[in-house]
């Protein structure tokens, strides 16, 4: 008889397991404080943009897509699920959360990276999402799962009901099926950094500077173009949101913040990857092979 076990112990945190169940503290893929400062970048051109939906930064080379993620996931799901049902367990994982509306299926959100970028979505949604709402709040159905499925899950115990556990699990199980030592570390904190640093560029400050002011000539007070993605939206677009929405597009395009921030941010990741151009290179190989097993797997599951 089968026991139901609903994943609360998130199987998307075995994208995380993979990482650091292959991870050691002299791994080189994990970066260090010195790898992530870039110092006196300036941009050698500087585009004219009026939106970002065919930009990309270079660290996207190195990024899982959504669509990526969501296969290794899903081959994360079912060999745990396999594992589980030899013990008796009906392992359940509730699905994840929808990812943000992103029409180039990549990590680094270049939708809304810079705040609102499209005008079509713009004068539609305002700072809404694409799809005109806001993000679903937890549903808060989950169980949490027993001491005996969490151990199975876990590995915290050698054995249980005469039958040997893998090591650490059936996360464990996965980990060794889809491959060890899968760490998109480096690459997020590169994405996080270069994203952090580009805002503190004096470019950057100054193009802001000159967006606040065109903004309060139309009777907004903002000090930077993230500020309006910070307020409180009502539960649908109004008409005074999307007027606001408009106005920030058209002093982004005065101001060619796009292009500005774009420009920074791409030379502060191109110098970021120069310094970790080794470990990157070893994090896009494990990358596709993790990929390559992920889609074996699916494949498999599906027949």
């Amino acid at each position: 008889m089968f026991h139901k076990a609903v994943g609360t112990v998130a199987v998307g945190g075995l994208l995380t397991t993979l990482a650091a169940c292959g991870a050691s503290s002299d791994n080189p893929a994990q970066g260090s404080a010195a790898d992530l400062t870039a110092v006196h970048v300036s941009p050698s051109a500087t585009p004219a943009l009026t939106s970002t939906a065919e930009v990309s930064l270079p660290i996207e080379d190195y990024l899982l897509r959504n669509d990526e993620h969501a296969e290794i996931l899903q081959a994360s799901r079912i060999v745990v699920r396999q594992c589980m049902a030899r013990f008796g367990f009906d392992y359940i994982v509730d699905p994840d959360p929808a990812a943000p509306p992103d029409p180039k299926g990549d990590a680094a959100n270049m939708a809304r990276r810079y705040g609102i970028s499209d005008e079509a979505t713009a004068a539609r949604y305002g700072y809404h999402p694409a799809d005109g709402s806001l993000p679903a709040a937890p549903t808060g159905t989950a169980q949490p799962m027993s001491a005996a499925e969490r151990s199975v899950f876990l590995g915290n115990t050698a054995r249980y009901k005469g039958q040997s556990i893998p090591a650490h699990g059936c996360s464990g199980d996965a980990q060794r099926k889809l491959g060890e030592g899968l760490d998109e570390r480096l690459p997020e904190r590169i994405d996080d950094a270069s994203y952090q640093q580009s805002m503190a560029a004096p470019q950057v400050a100054a193009v802001f500077r000159a967006w606040s002011a065109c903004m309060a000539q139309r009777g907004y007070t903002f000090r930077d173009p993230l500020e309006p993605l910070r307020s409180r939206l009502a539960a649908s677009p109004t008409a005074a949101e999307i007027r606001t929405a408009e106005s920030d597009l058209a002093c982004k395009r005065k101001t060619n913040l796009l292009g500005v921030w774009v420009a920074v941010e791409s030379a502060v990741q191109d110098a970021l990857i120069e310094k970790n151009q080794e470990a990157l290179a070893q994090t896009r190989t494990t990358a596709r092979q993790t990929l390559a097993r992920s889609a074996k797997v699916v494949a498999e599951g599906a027949s």
